[in-house]
């Protein structure tokens, strides 16, 4: 089965000699993520490295500005229409007024906007980050119906999840699927056509209190996401690669 993780931080892993022996490994594709330019800059340079040691996995990069970054970016965001023209689609955005609040909600949204702009001009989807910020970024995103977001991790408020389902958006389900009857209900009221999986490592498993943080865990994430399917593994397989495709391609 081809594993599509589509949402990790290669660039946050510590032992980057361990983790291209991982890559070496997994035959799927990893969604590399970014908090900023200089991460983007570092999953550049392992997708490289990977590529040249001749690792099975297909990396692909991709540039965003995270909430917890936006404090730092600079008042003339366009500085970043380069990097988001080398982007095959734009992550990781959004807003987060739970554990990120150095950055004032006014600036997060100013940072937030200018990429929903560029991704509302090109077409480009992106991953998007709501923690406590759900209903306003809801409303947000009605200013840019081209954008082709991806919900993120998705814990909050059920109508507001219901309203992006209507919408046709994509959303990831990953590691804390089985620690969470609230997102196994979300999993379940998801449209199959608009279902991805992700693990968010390297941190997000031992957050939660687990150990395996390889980017091997994604395997586990879809079994998971099939239990509460009462679909088979392959069947989830399939959904997913289909879905995934549809972005990427």
């Amino acid at each position: 089965m081809h594993y599509i993780d589509f949402h990790t931080h290669l660039d946050s892993y510590k032992n980057q000699k361990e983790l291209l022996e991982q890559l070496a490994g997994f035959g799927g594709t990893i969604v590399a993520a970014s908090m900023d330019a200089n991460s983007y800059k570092k999953n550049l340079q392992l997708e490289e490295k990977a590529k040249a040691l001749g690792c099975s996995a297909r990396i692909i990069p991709t540039f965003g500005i995270h909430p917890k970054q936006a404090l730092n970016a600079p008042q003339n965001l366009s500085v970043y229409d380069s990097l988001c023209e080398q982007s095959p689609l734009i992550g990781e955005i959004g807003m987060d007024f739970c554990w990120y609040k150095e950055a004032s909600p006014q600036k997060q949204e100013e940072v937030f906007r200018y990429f929903l702009n560029y991704c509302n001009v090109s077409g480009k989807a992106c991953v998007i980050h709501t923690k406590d910020a759900e209903k306003e970024i809801c409303k947000i995103l009605e200013d840019y119906p081209k954008a082709r977001p991806i919900i993120h991790w998705y814990d909050g408020p059920l109508d507001i999840f219901q309203e992006f389902m209507h919408r046709g958006y994509m959303t990831t389900f990953g590691c804390e699927t089985c620690r969470s009857k609230h997102i196994q209900n979300l999993l379940k009221q998801t449209p199959l056509n608009q279902l991805l999986a992700e693990t968010d490592n390297p941190d997000s498993e031992p957050w939660l209190g687990g150990s395996d943080n390889s980017v091997n865990l994604i395997k586990r994430v879809y079994s998971d996401i099939a239990q509460v399917l009462g679909l088979s593994l392959e069947d989830v397989g399939k959904i997913i690669e289909e879905n995934s495709n549809f972005l990427l391609n």
